[in-house]
C-alpha cells in the first residue's frame, strides 16, 4: 500500500514538473516577436496633408510615429505603411516588417519632414480628394462617417480610401471604412488618403 501511494506521489510529481515544463514552452512562444535587424530609410519630406505608400511587405506590425502631430503612421490591407504628413515639423515614424513568412521581423525607422506647406491636390489646384466639409463636432461616443467625398471630381465611397487620426485619443477611426468614434473632448484631425494616386483630404474633429 505503501508503494503503491509512492507511485502516486511520484506519478504526481512529474506530471507537475511536466505542466510546468509546457507552461514555460508556451510562455517562452508567445512572450513577443523579436527584430533580427534594424534599418533606417531614406528621409521623407512630405507637404501637409499629402501621403505616402511603401512597397508591400509580407507582414507589417508596431507601427508607430513619435509625434503625431507632424505625420501619422498606420498600416494599410494590402501590407503597406502609409505615412501622412499633419503639421509642420520633424519625427521619425518606426514599424517592423518580414518580406516572407519564414523571414525574421526587421526594425525600420523613416525620418520625417513635414516643411508647413499644404500639398495642392492637383497642379492646377482643383480635383484630387475631398471633402464637401472641413470640420464636424460630435458628442462623446457617436459615431460619423465622412459623406459626399470626391476624387478628381468624381463621387467616392469612405470604404475605398485608407482612414488615419492624428490623435486616437480624441477620436478614432476605422482604418479600411472611415467610421470616426468620439472617444473625449479635444480635437483631431482625421486623414483620408487614396491608395492609388496618393491623394488626401483631412476633417477637424472636435469632441465635446
Amino acid at each position: 500500500m505503501k508503494k503503491r501511494k509512492a507511485r502516486i506521489l511520484i506519478s504526481a510529481a512529474v506530471l507537475v514538473v511536466f505542466t510546468f515544463s509546457i507552461a514555460m514552452l508556451a510562455n517562452a512562444a508567445t512572450a513577443g516577436e523579436t527584430s533580427v535587424s534594424s534599418v533606417s530609410l531614406g528621409a521623407l519630406v512630405l507637404s501637409q496633408n499629402s501621403s505616402y505608400v511603401s512597397g508591400d511587405y509580407f507582414g507589417i506590425m508596431k507601427v508607430s510615429s513619435d509625434n503625431t502631430a507632424v505625420a501619422a503612421a498606420s498600416a494599410d490591407s494590402l501590407g503597406r505603411v502609409v505615412i501622412t504628413a499633419v503639421g509642420a515639423g520633424t519625427t521619425d515614424v518606426h514599424y517592423w516588417f518580414r518580406t516572407s513568412e519564414s523571414g525574421g521581423w526587421t526594425s525600420a525607422t523613416v525620418p520625417v519632414t513635414v516643411p508647413g506647406t499644404a500639398a495642392q491636390n492637383s497642379e492646377d489646384g482643383v480635383g484630387g480628394l475631398a471633402f464637401a466639409g472641413s470640420s464636424v463636432s460630435l458628442p462623446k461616443g457617436s459615431g460619423y462617417t465622412v459623406a459626399d467625398i470626391t476624387l478628381n471630381g468624381k463621387k467616392v465611397e469612405a470604404s475605398s480610401l485608407l482612414w488615419v487620426s492624428s490623435s486616437s485619443a480624441v477620436a478614432k477611426v476605422e482604418a479600411d471604412t472611415g467610421k470616426i468614434t468620439a472617444v473625449a473632448s479635444g480635437t483631431t484631425v482625421v486623414y483620408a488618403i487614396d491608395p492609388a494616386t496618393k491623394a488626401a483630404a483631412a476633417v477637424s474633429v472636435t469632441v465635446q
